[in-house]
C-alpha cells in the first residue's frame, strides 16, 4: 500500500492521543470462540508474534476514523486490531520484567495505555479501567507464579475477584477481551522483550492511519475494509453512500456530518433509546429518523407524498443534491441533538412519545407535525413558558383537526405550524381546523385567564377545545376570555365536565350509563341526522369538539349542566329513577354492559334511529322505543343491527331459552323450538308473538289480542300482541313470555335449565 493514501503509524503512538471505540460500534469479538473468529485471531496472534521475534515489519493494512472534539481519535473501521493491540501492549507490560524481577513499564506509562477506551459503555469502561488498568500490578504478579499449563489464567483470576461485577457477564466485548489476554498468554508467554519492541521507534507492527473525510469512499475502498473479517452493516454502507454523495455536493461539509453521524448524533439516538445494551437497534432507529427527515423535507418542498419510503440510493441522489436539504439536514439534527435541556418539562413527555413512534417507524403524520413544531421551538431558543404556549396552540389545533391531517395536505399543515410556533397565530390558516384557530386566537390575547384554563383543556376528551363548551354562555355560542361573567360561567361548566371526566368509572359502558341518566347527550353523524352515537369514549368526544357540531352542543351542554359535583358520579350509573319505561334512554342506562356486548368494539357506541323524520327533536319527554344497535358505525342490509329490546332480551336470556335473532335490520327472535315460525318481536304497545296458536297463549296465562296483518306475506303467520304493561320493564315482559310459552313447549328450555 502506497504511503499517499495515510501515514503509518502505531498503536503506541495512537494511543499517546487518546484512542475512544465510538459507543455505538460493535462489540469486540475475536474472543466470541467461534469458528471462525478463531481462525481469525490465531492468525493474528501468529502474525504478531512473527514480527516481533523476527523483527520483520507487518502492517496491519488501515485503520480508518477521525478526531472527534476533545481531539480523540475515533476509529470508523479497525475497532478489532486496535482492541487486539490494546491487549497484546497490556500483557507486555504486565510481563516487562528486569533480571530481579521488577516492572519496567512506567505508572505513567499504564496511564497512557488507559488512554483506550470504549466510550461510554459502562461494562467495557469499567472493566478496561478497574480490572485491568487499576490492578495491573496484582496481575502481574499472577502471571509471575503461574504455571505455564494455566489455560485461563485470565478468566479465573479476575472471575474470582471481589470487584469483578456481575454485569461484566453480560458484555459480549468484556467476554471476548478475557479470552482474548488468556489466548495472547498462551502465545507469548516469556516474551519479557515484548514492550520495548512494542514502543520502541523501530515497532514492527504498524498500521496506516486513514484521516476521515479526505477520501471519496468507493465501493472498493470498502470492500477492502470489509475482508478484514468485519462484515459491513447496511447503516455503515448507508453512511459512506451518503458521505459520497454529500461530498459531490458540498464537499466542505462531508467531514464534518460524517463524524457528527458517528459521535454527537449517534450518542442522541443512543439515548432516545435509553442507553439501550441492545445496540442492534441503533441503526434502525437512526436510519427512521433520517427517513423521517427525507419525509419532511418532501413535505416542505410541496409534495404532497412521500417520495422515498427506503434509504436507497435513489433517496439519497434526491436529497443530497440540495445544498439546502444537506444544510437542514445538519441543522436539525444539530439542533435535537443540543438543546434537549430547553425542551418545556410540560411537553418533554409527547416530544418523548413522538420521537420513540419516529425511531420505531411508525410516526404518523400528527406525530411529525409535533415534532416540526418542538424543532421550530427549539430553533428559535424560546424561553420555556412561551415555548409552552405556542406549542400548546399547536396541540389544540392538531388535536381538533384529525379530518384534516392527511398527507396530501402536509405541505400547508406544516407550514401552519411553523407560523404557530413562530407567534404569527393571527396569520391566515391553510389547512387545520379554521374554528380551532379562531379559539385559538383568542386564548393567545388572554394568556393569564387561558392559562387558568390549562387544566381543563389537558382532558383528554375535552381535547383542548374549549369552544365546544361555550354553548348559551353568550348570544354568539363563542369563547370569550375578555367577560367575566362567560368566563365564570365557562369555569363553572367545565368543572363540571372535568368531575365527570376525571370519575373513576371502570367501563366505558358506567360512564355512558351514568351522563344518560341526566338527559339525552346524542350526538349525530354528518348529514345524518337519525345516526346518534353517544360520546364517551375518547374518539367520540374528540369528534365533537373537533369538528364543533354546533347543533348538538346544546344537548350535550344541558346533560353536562345537571351534573351534581357533590355526589359521586357512581350514584348515576344504572339510575332510572327519572325515566319512565316506555322511553329507549330508561334501556340504555339500565342495561348498559349488554347494549355494549351487541357492538363489534366497545368504542362504537352507536345507535341508529329508524324512521325518524330529519327535524325530530329527539325529545326527552316524548316515549321513544323503536332504537336499533349498530355493530358499526353505519346501517345497512349487510350490517348487524338490532332492535334494542330484543337485543337485550336475547342477551340476557340467550342460556335459558334456545332463541336466535336474525342479525339484520333489527328482525324478530327466533323461537323455533315451539313451533316453526315462532318468534317475538317489540312494538310500542307490547310483546307480538307470532307463529303460535293464540289458544295456546291463552292457555299459558297470556292475555293477547290478534293483530291482523296488512302485510300478505305475512297473512298465513298468527300475530298475537301480549300488551305492554304501563310502567314495567319490556324486557322483564319478554322473558315472562318466554317463561310461559316454554310451559307448553318445553324444549324452549335448554337442557341444564
Amino acid at each position: 500500500m502506497s504511503n499517499h493514501i495515510g501515514h503509518k503509524t502505531t498503536f503506541w503512538a495512537l494511543v499517546k492521543k487518546r484512542i475512544t471505540i465510538p459507543t455505538l460500534q460493535r462489540d469486540y469479538i475475536y474472543g466470541a470462540e467461534t469458528e471462525k473468529t478463531n481462525e481469525v485471531l490465531d492468525n493474528m496472534l501468529g502474525t504478531l508474534k512473527h514480527a516481533l521475534e523476527t523483527g520483520d515489519e507487518e502492517t496491519l493494512d488501515f485503520i480508518y476514523g477521525s478526531e472527534s472534539k476533545a481531539k480523540e481519535f475515533m476509529p470508523l473501521d479497525g475497532q478489532q486490531r486496535l482492541t487486539t493491540l490494546f491487549l497484546l501492549h497490556f500483557y507486555a507490560a504486565l510481563i516487562a520484567k528486569d533480571n530481579e524481577g521488577n516492572s519496567l513499564v512506567s505508572e505513567d506509562d499504564f496511564k497512557l495505555l488507559g488512554r483506550f477506551s470504549y466510550a461510554t459503555r459502562n461494562c467495557t469502561v469499567t472493566f478496561c479501567e478497574q480490572m485491568l488498568i487499576e490492578k495491573h500490578e496484582i496481575l502481574s504478579r499472577h502471571i509471575a507464579n503461574a504455571q505455564l499449563t494455566d489455560k485461563m489464567l485470565f478468566a479465573s483470576y479476575l472471575e474470582d475477584l471481589d470487584d469483578f461485577r456481575g454485569s461484566f457477564y453480560t458484555d459480549p466485548s468484556v467476554i471476548s477481551m478475557i479470552v482474548v489476554l488468556d489466548r495472547i498468554h498462551s502465545v507469548f508467554h516469556g516474551m519479557t522483550d515484548m514492550w520495548a519492541k512494542l514502543t520502541g521507534n523501530d515497532c514492527p507492527i504498524n498500521f496506516y492511519l486513514l484521516d476521515f473525510g479526505i477520501f471519496n469512499l468507493s465501493d472498493d475502498l470498502y470492500t477492502k475494509m470489509n475482508s478484514r473479517g468485519k462484515p459491513l452493516t447496511t447503516f455503515e454502507i448507508f453512511k459512506a453512500k451518503l458521505h459520497k454523495r454529500i461530498l459531490c455536493t458540498m464537499g466542505d461539509k462531508a467531514e464534518t456530518i460524517a463524524i457528527k453521524m458517528d459521535t454527537d448524533w449517534m450518542q442522541f439516538v443512543w439515548e432516545v433509546l435509553g442507553h439501550t445494551t441492545e445496540l442492534k437497534l441503533v441503526d434502525p432507529a437512526f436510519m427512521n429518523i433520517l427517513l423521517t427527515l427525507f419525509r419532511a423535507f418532501d413535505y416542505i418542498s410541496g409534495n404532497d407524498k412521500q417520495q422515498y419510503t427506503q434509504l436507497d440510493d435513489a433517496c439519497l441522489e434526491h436529497n443530497m443534491q440540495s445544498i439546502s436539504k444537506i444544510k437542514a439536514l445538519e441543522n436539525v439534527l444539530d439542533v435535537f441533538s443540543s438543546t434537549l435541556s430547553l425542551i418545556p418539562q410540560q411537553i418533554l413527555g409527547e416530544y418523548t412519545g413522538s420521537l420513540q413512534e419516529c425511531i420505531e417507524g411508525k410516526l404518523k403524520n400528527s406525530g411529525l407535525l409535533y415534532l416540526y413544531a418542538i424543532y421550530i421551538g427549539l430553533y428559535n431558543k424560546l424561553e420555556s413558558d412561551e415555548f409552552n404556549l405556542r406549542y400548546r396552540h399547536v396541540r389544540n389545533l392538531i388535536n381538533n383537526s384529525t379530518n384534516q391531517i392527511r398527507e396530501v395536505s402536509m405541505t400547508g399543515l406544516l407550514s401552519d405550524v411553523k407560523r404557530v410556533m413562530q407567534g404569527k397565530l393571527t396569520s391566515v390558516a391553510v389547512k387545520l381546523n379554521k374554528s380551532s384557530w379562531v379559539e385559538e386566537q383568542e386564548k393567545d390575547k388572554h394568556r393569564d385567564v387561558w392559562s387558568t384554563l390549562f387544566k381543563y383543556e389537558d382532558i383528554e376528551e375535552i381535547n383542548g377545545s374549549l369552544q365546544a363548551f361555550s354553548a348559551n354562555l353568550n348570544q354568539l355560542n363563542m369563547l370569550d376570555l375578555s367577560d367575566t361573567a362567560f368566563v365564570t360561567a365557562l369555569t363553572k361548566r367545565l368543572d363540571k365536565a372535568a368531575y365527570f371526566f376525571n370519575a373513576q368509572l371502570g367501563n366505558e359502558y358506567d360512564r355512558r350509563s351514568s351522563l344518560l341518566s341526566l338527559g339525552n347527550y346524542a350526538q349525530s353523524t354528518v348529514n345524518l341526522p337519525a345516526y346518534r352515537y353517544f360520546g364517551i369514549i375518547k374518539t367520540s368526544w374528540q369528534n365533537f369538539t373537533g369538528f364543533h357540531r354546533f347543533a348538538d352542543r346544546d344537548a350535550i351542554m344541558k346533560v353536562i349542566d345537571k351534573i351534581d359535583t357533590t355526589r359521586p358520579i357512581s350514584d348515576l350509573v344504572g339510575n332510572t329513577s327519572s325515566i319512565n319505561t316506555e322511553h329507549w334512554r330508561y334501556y340504555t342506562i339500565k342495561y348498559a354492559s349488554e347494549i355494549t356486548v351487541g357492538y363489534r368494539q366497545p368504542g362504537y357506541g352507536y345507535m341508529f334511529f329508524p324512521q325518524v323524520n330529519d327535524q325530530h327533536l329527539y325529545d326527552d319527554n316524548q316515549g321513544y322505543l323503536d332504537v336499533c344497535i349498530l355493530q358499526s358505525s353505519y346501517f345497512g342490509k349487510s350490517n348487524i343491527a338490532w332492535r334494542m329490546i330484543n337485543r337485550l332480551l336475547d342477551q340476557k336470556y340467550i342460556d335459558v331459552y334456545n332463541m336466535y335473532l336474525d342479525p339484520h335490520g333489527g328482525d324478530r327472535i327466533r323461537i323455533s323450538k315451539a313451533t316453526t315460525l315462532a318468534a317475538l318481536d317489540i312494538q310500542s304497545d307490547g310483546w307480538h308473538v307470532y307463529g303460535i296458536e293464540p289458544g295456546i297463549l291463552c292457555e299459558v296465562g297470556l292475555s293477547i289480542t290478534i293483530v291482523e296483518s296488512e302485510d300478505q306475506l305475512e297473512e298465513d303467520v298468527l300475530n298475537c300482541l301480549v300488551a305492554h304493561e304501563t310502567g314495567k320493564d319490556f324486557v322483564v315482559e319478554g322473558a315472562e313470555i318466554l317463561e310461559k310459552i316454554a310451559q307448553k313447549y318445553p324444549a324452549l328450555k335448554k337442557s341444564n335449565q
